[in-house]
């Protein structure tokens, strides 16, 4: 639709140094005398806390935890350090009759995701870092795609791969009609930015704005939409994507559009029309850009390529347990 080849928004001519971290949101279930319930003994959650990393916190919901790597350079000690993280986590939690589980729904609990935190060096203004944002986010609907991991199978939807992504309060389309002056009153200065402005599928996390949420050194660019993965291959394929795409991105090729009020507003209610498409489980293709998921990796030279939509169950791969049958009552489509 906006893009005529991705050697327009994705080039080596681009390149800049970046810095990447990644957070994992994990269910913490307690399979004590086989009931598989999501964990609410605070005894139990107290000792089990007690003998985590400090890179491993409690979140808002008490079976809720999320791990939280360093930023670094190199994606790939990003990776390395959220599966051993992952691994360590899971190795206690079982000692405590307990299993974490790196998916996205659990029916009874809040909506999981995977956040990735993207900054530069040199570090880049407030207005330059949304322009930067804006024009990673159409791509990030891809990679979102390899993601999908809250299935369900309803009336309203039918059979989808992700109910997150149509009804998580926490991740929406940013205003796109918004210039970057409206951006900075939004992110830093507007008081409901500490309640619902930040609940976008990309936003500006700033160092400027106090609240719950810990103060950033540096301002990163944070995609909130992922939903968990739970394989090495998939954590790999995420975080090396991003990475590429936000070293090579070439912000003009979005920016060029964003004054055109229409025709964002436009852009806007298709992203919002086709979130149903991007988590059906037969196919998708990125309407804004006319990309497949695969000539996207391909193009970016990705070399751990984990396309499918199908890994609620790859998190096997990861934990070596024989999960139990908790899921199988549900009314999940099965790969």
């Amino acid at each position: 639709m906006l893009l005529e080849n991705l050697e327009q928004a994705l080039n080596y001519k681009y390149e800049k140094d970046v810095i990447i971290g990644a957070e994992m949101e994990l269910y913490l279930i307690d399979t004590y005398e086989d009931r598989y319930e999501l964990l609410n003994d605070e005894n139990v959650l107290e000792d089990i806390y007690s003998e985590f990393d400090e890179r491993v916190y409690r979140d808002y919901y008490s079976y809720q935890l999320e791990i939280r790597t360093n930023p670094s350079e190199d994606w790939k000690e990003v990776a390395k350090e959220l599966i051993e993280l992952m691994k360590e986590v899971s190795k206690i939690a079982k000692e405590k009759e307990c299993i974490i589980v790196p998916i996205s729904y659990i029916s009874g609990g809040q909506f999981n995701g995977f956040h990735v935190h993207v900054s530069y060096k040199p570090e880049m203004s407030f207005g330059r870092l949304v322009e930067h944002a804006l024009a990673m986010y159409p791509f990030m609907l891809d990679i979102t795609r390899i993601t999908l991991s809250a299935p369900i199978k309803n009336r309203k939807y039918g059979e989808i791969l992700s109910l997150r992504q149509l009804e998580s309060p926490h991740i929406g389309i940013p205003p796109l009609d918004y210039n970057n002056e409206d951006f900075e009153y939004y992110w830093i200065y507007d008081e409901n930015a500490r309640n619902g402005n930040r609940y976008h599928d990309i936003i500006i996390n700033t160092n400027k704005k106090h609240g719950r949420h810990r103060i950033k050194s540096v301002d990163t660019i944070e995609v909130r939409m992922f939903d968990c993965v739970g394989s090495e291959l998939g954590i790999k394929c995420v975080l090396e994507s991003v990475w590429k795409i936000a070293k090579y991105i070439n912000p003009e090729w979005f920016n060029r559009f964003r004054y055109n009020f229409a025709l964002m507003v436009k852009l806007k209610e298709l992203i919002k029309n086709s979130k149903i498409m991007l988590v059906n489980p037969h196919g998708w293709i990125n309407p804004i850009t006319l990309v497949t998921l695969d000539e996207l990796l391909n193009y970016l030279g990705v070399e751990n390529r984990y396309s499918t939509a199908w890994i609620y169950y790859a998190y096997l791969d990861i934990y070596e347990i024989i999960y139990p049958i908790y899921h199988e009552h549900k009314s999940y489509p099965i790969p």
